[in-house]
């Protein structure tokens, strides 16, 4: 008797699909940047628009050329202090959530002054925080985790308190501890939720760094894309200003390319979140 091999798995056909997805999910994006700047450039030409008021794509990469060294520096520092930004936020903002969760009382007590922060703004505490820290990078910093904590808190917060009430009354009748119940359930179960406010807070972090740089920078020394924005602003040095945008743009996509791969990476295996949709 021969046995046939028809039970081989395709492994070869998988690279094709992949490749054809990929190109796929890239090539509206990549179209739609190339017809943006095809369509700025030709506004810019046709109106005769000078480059003080508003640069033109080749402007902009002319001022990327002349000044990319200032810029990298800027981007550097900036991606420093939105990391410590966000890393603090991380900390904080799950902390934060497990007291809040393990309690009702403390909830009721608790979250309505963590909306008063996210909601206060940034320039009426600027003084203090300049005041308590002092002009540098701890002022940058604080300025960004003021600004990027709220969503990890919140998101975090839900997460824990939305645990299945029938999954915690099965733990409860293996008389499972609460510390069990926590890192066995309750903190899985919150992971989804954590991650959703972390992509918002990488964002935010980036948002809060260049801010900070605006109102608690680095007192007229060199600094970061914030404190190149506001330098190139003063002088009308605008396609500098849009080629710091730019840098911040990016800076901004990797914190949150980051967040999303080690979302995928934790996630793939047990949520649908992760899970890639196609059509």
């Amino acid at each position: 008797m021969s046995i046939t091999s028809s039970t081989t798995p395709p492994a070869t056909k998988t690279t094709p699909s992949r490749t054809r997805n990929t190109l796929s999910n890239l090539t509206p994006p990549a179209i739609t940047f190339v017809v943006t700047i095809a369509l700025w450039q030709a506004i810019i030409t046709l109106f005769d628009i000078p480059p003080y008021l508003v640069p033109g794509p080749l402007d902009v990469v002319n001022a990327l050329r002349e000044s990319w060294r200032t810029i990298l520096n800027a981007t550097w520092m900036t991606f420093q202090a939105s990391a410590y930004a966000l890393l603090i936020s991380v900390v904080l903002g799950v902390s934060v959530a497990l007291i809040l969760a393990s309690s009702k009382r403390l909830y009721k007590a608790l979250f309505p002054y963590t909306v008063v922060l996210q909601t206060t703004p940034v320039i009426a505490v600027a003084p203090i925080i300049v005041v308590w820290f002092g002009i540098g990078m701890s002022s940058i910093t604080t300025v960004g985790v003021i600004i990027s904590v709220f969503p990890i808190i919140a998101n975090t917060t839900t997460g824990l308190l939305s645990t299945d009430p029938n999954l915690l009354q099965l733990f409860r009748l293996y008389n499972a501890s609460r510390w069990q119940i926590l890192t066995k359930l309750r903190l899985p179960y919150a992971l989804p939720y954590f991650f959703a406010g972390a992509r918002v807070a990488a964002g935010l972090a980036v948002i809060g760094a260049i801010v900070g740089e605006y109102v608690a920078g680095m007192g007229g020394k060199r600094g970061g894309l914030g404190f190149v924005i506001v330098e190139s602003a003063n002088r009308l040095r605008m396609g500098q200003v849009f080629a710091a945008t730019l840098a911040s743009a990016i800076l901004g996509v990797l914190f949150l390319v980051a967040i999303n791969t080690l979302s995928h990476v934790v996630l793939k295996h047990w949520h649908a979140s992760a899970a890639k949709h196609e059509g």
